[in-house]
Formats: structure tokens, C-alpha cells, sequence
């Protein structure tokens, strides 16, 4: 009969659980929670100590219901102090989220201090994974990151919102195993030489996106590693310098006009001659701008490796977006799936002749998939689907979903796409609901 001693032992699973299920227990608990564990038993004491990922998000701060938020603020950067403090292992990931208060700008010099006493205990524990979210509502209440971000020097992704970024030391040399950078509403206090000069010491960078940053006009990209790019926000120009390796490239405008529009032409260009792409998305107002930039006059160009083809917001009745259209499809000869996205038509009238041509001729001897959402059932739009379905031998599937209209319109918009015909007999629709 085993001893009582035997059978306590082989009772107690959770002491003797390796550290690999500890770790991913840890995890995956908020962090909170992860404190609790201490109860468990003596060998669980401390293990939620050197848990190596610490998340700060906005389940941590809902723990605070204090009515100043400044309060708030304090008690929860104290308990972040505490645990870098007695942190005893190496931490791997560290999201931190910011809250906004009421007090915003008064404490910005404290979330600074707070932010630099974090990065040079994170730097010691060879941080490989950075998030910190500011949740800054206004561009003068934006945090500024101090010197002490270069000194992460193990980094392999980097992903910040909201904050000022000055420039690097004199004796920073990069990120050198750096492959993912993100990049959301920041504010760069020497331009965006400094950016492109950071960038250029990330040897290893495999994605970068920039979202809504402020200034970003001019896009020189020297990163010999880079593969995926997605560039948002308000531009004058784009201009790709040097990435070898880019396969995937998603492109986005908001301005109602763009200074540099040849520049960008000649941006995407060099995407089809100079760049295997395989995947390449336009957004915002782009796809008008290049439109009325002239690049139709460029077109159809050779995008000989490109799978993916995603335009948004295209007004189909605008005969320079219909011509711009077409002609990117004539430009992707191994295209297998598409995606547009249409917004409501101009009030543009005398371009049906254009619509109507009869070179519209190419065929989508490759295209698997399309998706086309925002169908309103202008004659534009309905000439474009009937070619992509007459011309497209080998689709499977047509994903569809109409704008905003009422019931009648709709169903007799369905009515007319049901009745194309298909040079597929494969090819399937189907309808997306809300």
C-alpha cells in the first residue's frame, strides 16, 4: 500500500508541472490573474514572477475605479514599478496601454518619466517583443519616448501608437534582429530622415507599416530583408528607394489631392518592373488620384507575379477609375484573386461610350476568386462585372454584396447578375450578408 507521503505527491500535479506548461499557462491569464496563482502551492509562489510576458492592457486598468483618473494613472504605473522591480527572469513581451485622463497634459511629464524608468529595466531583460499604446485623443498630448527605446537593442518587433520619437543617440546601431515595425499616429521631432535612417540600421526587417503618422510625405525605404508594406495616412508623394525582397504592398490615401502624384505613378511602376510582387492593395482616394494622374496612360504594365489585386472605393462611373481598372487587370496576367470595393457613383454624365468599347477583349485566364462589395447597379458597374464573369475561364467564385439601397433596387440588381454569363462553368456566387 503506498505511503501517505507517495500518494500527496502524486496528488500534487500542479507543483511538478513543467516550466514550458507553466509558461503557457501564465500565458494566457491577465495578469491579475497570473498573481493569484501564488496561492496554489509553495512551488507556485513566485513563479508568476518570472512569467517572461507582461501585459498592461485595458483589462488591467479597468481594475481602477477611482473617480480621478489621475489617481488611476498613479496607482497603476506604481504596480507596473513593482513587478519590473522584483521581475526575476528574462521578459520576452511587454504591452502596455496608456489610458487617457481627464488630466492628459499634465501628466505627460509623468508618463514620460514612468515610460523612460520601463524601457532601461526592459533593455537589461533583453526584451524581444515592445508594444506601448498611448491613448493620446489629440496631437499635442502625444507622450515623448525617450533615448532609452535605442538601448532595446534584442528587439524582434516594435509596435507603438501615439508617441513623439526623438532622434537616437550618436552611438545607436540599429536593431539588428528587428523584423517587424509598427508605426501608428507618431510624430517623428527631426523628420522623416530620422525614420528612414533608423530603418536603414534594421538589417532583419521583414514588415513595416505606417499608420496616420504625421508627415509622411516621402517614402524612401532602404531594407534589404523587407517583404510586406503598408503605407496609411495623409501623403504628397511616395517614392520606393530600395526593398529587393517585397512581395506584399498596401498603399492608402487620404488627401483629395496629392502634390507628388508622378511621383507615385512612378512608385507604382517600378512595383511591376522592379519588385516580385504578389500581393498589392490600393486604398483611400489613391486609385481616383492615379486615375487622374495620367497612369492610364502607363498602362497595362507587368505585375508577372501578382496572386492578390485589391482596389477600395472605386467610383466606377468616373471614366478615368473605369479605364485605371481594366487596366490593372490587363497588367497581372497570373491574377487568381481580386477584390474591389465600390463606392456610390459621381454624378459624371457622357462617358458610356467609354464603357462600351470594344477593347475590353483580355481575358482572366488565371482569376480563382473575386470579391465586389458596394454594388449600387450603375451601368458602369454592371459593364465591369459582366467582363470580369465572360472573360475569367477558370473562376470558382464570385463573393458579392450590394450598398446601401433599398429592397426593390437590390433584388433587381440580383436579378441582372444572375442572368451574365459565365465563362466559367465552375463559377459560383454567392451572396454576402450583413
Amino acid at each position: 500500500m503506498a505511503s501517505s507521503e507517495s500518494l500527496e505527491t502524486n496528488n500534487d500535479l500542479i507543483s511538478i508541472m513543467p516550466a514550458i506548461v507553466t509558461d503557457k499557462i501564465l500565458k494566457h491569464l491577465p495578469l491579475k490573474i497570473a498573481a493569484k496563482t501564488s496561492i496554489l502551492s509553495r512551488t507556485w509562489r513566485r513563479i508568476w514572477l518570472s512569467c517572461p510576458y507582461l501585459t498592461f492592457d485595458e483589462t488591467f486598468w479597468a481594475g481602477f475605479h477611482n473617480v480621478d483618473s489621475t489617481t488611476d494613472w498613479q496607482k497603476g504605473s506604481c504596480i507596473i514599478n513593482n513587478i519590473l522591480l522584483h521581475h526575476n527572469a528574462s521578459i520576452h513581451s511587454f504591452y502596455v496601454v496608456l489610458k487617457p485622463n481627464n488630466a492628459d497634459a499634465d501628466l505627460l511629464v509623468d508618463k514620460n518619466a514612468s515610460l523612460s524608468q520601463w524601457l532601461s529595466v526592459l533593455a537589461k531583460t533583453c526584451t524581444r517583443k515592445l508594444v506601448l499604446r498611448n491613448c493620446a485623443r489629440k496631437w499635442h498630448n502625444l507622450v515623448i519616448l525617450t533615448s532609452y527605446i535605442f538601448h532595446c537593442t534584442k528587439l524582434t518587433k516594435l509596435r507603438l501608437h501615439c508617441f513623439v520619437l526623438i532622434a537616437p543617440p550618436f552611438d545607436f546601431k540599429g536593431f539588428p534582429h528587428l523584423k517587424h515595425l509598427e508605426l501608428y499616429f507618431m510624430k517623428f521631432n527631426r523628420g522623416l530622415d530620422m525614420l528612414w535612417s533608423i530603418i536603414a540600421k534594421c538589417p532583419c526587417l521583414v514588415f513595416l507599416r505606417l499608420d496616420n503618422c504625421l508627415g509622411v510625405d516621402i517614402l524612401n525605404v532602404d531594407a534589404p530583408r523587407l517583404e510586406k508594406l503598408i503605407i496609411r495616412g495623409i501623403s504628397d508623394s511616395l517614392c520606393l528607394k530600395k526593398a529587393p525582397r517585397l512581395t506584399d504592398v498596401l498603399l492608402c490615401s487620404i488627401n483629395s489631392k496629392m502634390k507628388g502624384i508622378k511621383t507615385v505613378v512612378a512608385t507604382i511602376k517600378s512595383l511591376s518592373s522592379s519588385y516580385n510582387l504578389q500581393s498589392l492593395e490600393i486604398e483611400g482616394n489613391l486609385s481616383k488620384l492615379l486615375a487622374a494622374g495620367g497612369i492610364n496612360k502607363s498602362l497595362p504594365v507587368a505585375f508577372n507575379c501578382l496572386h492578390r489585386l485589391c482596389l477600395a472605393k472605386l467610383d466606377l462611373s468616373d471614366s478615368d477609375v473605369f479605364c485605371f481598372t481594366h487596366g490593372m487587370l490587363q497588367s497581372c496576367p497570373v491574377l487568381r484573386d481580386l477584390e474591389i470595393s465600390i463606392i456610390s457613383p459621381s454624378n459624371a454624365v457622357g462617358h458610356s461610350n467609354v464603357h462600351q468599347s470594344n477593347h475590353y477583349n483580355y481575358e482572366l485566364r488565371k482569376l480563382q476568386k473575386v470579391k465586389i462589395t458596394g454594388i449600387t447597379g450603375s451601368s458602369a458597374e454592371l459593364k465591369f462585372i459582366e467582363y470580369v464573369l465572360a472573360k475569367s475561364v477558370v473562376l470558382e467564385i464570385m463573393f458579392f454584396k450590394c450598398g446601401k439601397q433599398d429592397v426593390v433596387s437590390e433584388h433587381k440588381v440580383l436579378k441582372q447578375l444572375i442572368r451574365f454569363p459565365r465563362a466559367s462553368t465552375k463559377a459560383q456566387f454567392v451572396y454576402m450578408e450583413e
